[in-house]
């Protein structure tokens, strides 16, 4: 059986457009509320991987097997003080793979995906007496329970199916007719312990056996900024980089059922397991551009395209998707 590029779908979600606030370092105000809806559609038939070069950090470009996704989403912060903002977001989401369809019968499962909640302290209203600059911080917790988690070897599900907490102190200063929006972060990962070991082509894998993993943990970095071109329109970019620490783990149990689907050395299915497969120590590279067009003072559309770039030297994309991401969004101010 060929494998399932999983890392795909592992790694779409980053590619997906959030809330411009969910990256901002201001806070609403108490009593208001930020409200964002957006439809979205991921696309990735190539993949940068160091798995055909051992023992090097070689990248190699290579075709994969589609993966695409079409998601709707919702966003939403409310300002329980002027300087505390709360936050959750959801998904619903269709992930469809060739692989999927081809080995294990199934286009993918569709249905609510992770779902974040968090909090942002505004720590520095104006930061050293700068006119309009911010420092705050902001906590993220994702939480895996609106779904069920397949076996990872041949199925994709609706997320990666574990715990994750994330900590990003950012940075914000009003500019003229525009914003600059920097952020620095730290993702913690929890195993995954929620895998349904069920496989219509592998029936002998014993259910009751605990098939857990570790995707590594990652810093990530977030740059970004708008300029109003137009009283009602809005240019924005960004430049976001993933860069894993390294510490992902794999169990022996989902060594060995590796090992049984495609054979080789149990050293190489580590490494292969890790970084190809599953794809658990990610790095990516990831630009974007929007348009924001005020249709009312209380109402936005807003229209973005991500992108995952090769990067350079060590600043790169390797061992994840090369996916880009088509949104459109409604937004809502109170």
């Amino acid at each position: 059986m060929k494998r399932i590029y999983l890392l795909l779908f592992i790694l779409f979600a980053a590619g997906l457009l959030k809330s411009g606030n969910a990256y901002s370092a201001w806070t609403q105000a108490k009593g208001h509320s930020y409200n964002q809806l957006t439809y979205s559609y991921y696309l990735a038939k190539n993949v940068y991987s160091t798995v055909a070069n051992e023992g090097s950090d070689v990248v190699e470009r290579r075709p994969s097997s589609k993966f695409s996704s079409r998601d709707v989403g919702f966003y939403t912060e409310y300002g329980v003080i002027d300087t505390l903002t709360i936050f959750t977001s959801f998904a619903y989401k269709q992930p469809t793979s060739d692989d999927a369809l081809k080995y294990a019968g199934e286009r993918g499962p569709s249905g609510i995906g992770d779902i974040d909640v968090g909090l942002r302290y505004n720590l520095a209203p104006n930061l050293f007496k700068l006119g309009d600059t911010q420092f705050s911080i902001q906590s993220t917790f994702t939480i895996p329970e609106a779904y069920d988690y397949g076996f990872p070897l041949s199925h994709l599900s609706n997320g990666d199916g574990h715990y994750s907490a994330k900590l990003d102190f950012m940075f914000g200063k009003g500019i003229g007719k525009g914003y600059l929006l920097c952020n620095l972060g730290y993702k913690y990962q929890f195993e995954n312990r929620s895998i349904d070991a069920w496989d219509p082509n592998n029936p002998d894998l014993d259910r009751t056996t605990s098939y857990d993993f570790r995707y590594s943990d990652q810093i990530k970095f977030f740059l970004g900024g708008g300029y109003a071109l137009h009283p009602k329109v809005e240019l924005r970019g960004s430049l976001e980089y993933t860069k894993s620490i390294g510490n992902a783990n794999v169990s022996d149990e989902l060594l060995n059922a590796y090992m049984t689907y495609y054979g080789g050395a149990a050293e190489d299915g580590d490494r292969k397991l890790i970084k190809d497969t599953l794809g658990l120590e990610p790095e990516a590279v990831n630009l974007g551009v929007g348009l924001a067009i005020s249709l009312t003072p209380q109402t936005q559309l807003v229209l973005s395209l991500n992108r995952d770039v090769a990067g350079f030297d060590w600043f790169r994309t390797k061992n994840a998707g090369e996916g880009t991401t088509y949104a459109a969004a409604f937004v809502y101010m109170h």
